[in-house]
């Protein structure tokens, strides 16, 4: 049971890869430009990877579980990756399961940007105010 294709758009911002999603992440075929984009960051070049949760109203486990697959991936050679514009029902997962103590969420793209760049490993979530 698959829904509308979660739009993936990538930016670059120096050595900071953005990723832009948008739609629901189930973890389904749906998923599938977004899993493509993420294997093909993490064998390529980027090593540092934010991602804007702004357009995505809602994530579940598996969906989430591509996410953490390549957070794990990036940490263990030696990358980043953190998250912005999370909206209110896919921040309630990430408090319930405790994935907020373990990734770093700020409010916004500038902020993130400069975290990454400045490649601090505080963990931290902002609040949003929108």
């Amino acid at each position: 049971m698959s829904g509308h294709p979660v739009d993936v758009i990538i930016r670059q911002s120096q050595d900071v890869t953005i990723l832009d999603l948008s739609g629901k992440i189930l973890g389904g075929s749906e998923s599938d430009a977004l899993r493509m984009e993420m294997d093909r960051i993490l064998h390529g070049e980027g090593r540092k990877i934010l991602v804007n949760l702004n357009q995505v109203p809602w994530m579940n486990s598996a969906g989430l579980g591509i996410l953490l697959s390549g957070y794990s991936r990036l940490r263990e050679n030696g990358g980043a990756m953190a998250f912005y514009g999370v909206q209110e029902r896919v921040r309630e997962i990430l408090e319930t399961t405790k994935l907020v103590t373990v990734l770093e969420i700020f409010a916004d793209e500038e902020t993130g940007l400069k975290k990454l760049r400045s490649g601090g490993s505080t963990v931290r979530m902002e609040s949003s105010n929108g």
